[in-house]
């Protein structure tokens, strides 16, 4: 069922369903202009009787066929080439990542060997590791 705002005239589809619970008794509100009001049924259309002519249909323009401009095909040009691939560039930054993270390792080893005493002073634990590694003296 179609039903139209009685203030701003928009219009809305009501499911038959919900336009028969609805029946005058409830309101809906506009979603536009915010009216509420109750909408009621429209009343069924006119059936022509049985013994009268259909109607004819109106008449009007062919309609065009699809499409309506026609494609000329050249068979003397040359058919476009695509454009080249382009080629993938390797990206620096994974072997710029790789290398920081290894310099960092090499600085961080370099450092423990380095002040290897005054780490056993500060953490005496640390003694096992350097005595396992070969490195303790």
């Amino acid at each position: 069922m179609r039903v139209a705002c009685p203030e701003c005239s928009a219009e809305y589809d009501l499911p038959a369903a919900l336009a028969q619970r609805l029946d005058g008794v409830r309101t809906v509100r506009c979603a536009r202009c915010g009216t509420a009001w109750a909408p009621r049924p429209a009343a069924p259309a006119p059936t022509p009787p049985e013994d009268a002519p259909a109607p004819a249909p109106a008449a009007g323009p062919e309609p065009v066929p699809f499409p309506a401009f026609p494609i000329i095909e050249r068979p003397d040009d040359p058919a476009p080439t695509p454009p080249p691939a382009p080629t993938p560039r390797r990206s620096r930054a994974p072997a710029l990542a790789w290398a920081a993270s290894l310099l960092l390792l090499a600085g961080a080893a370099a450092a423990a060997w380095h002040w290897r005493v005054d780490v056993v002073e500060a953490w005496p634990p640390a003694a096992r590791a350097y005595v396992a590694l070969g490195l303790a003296g």
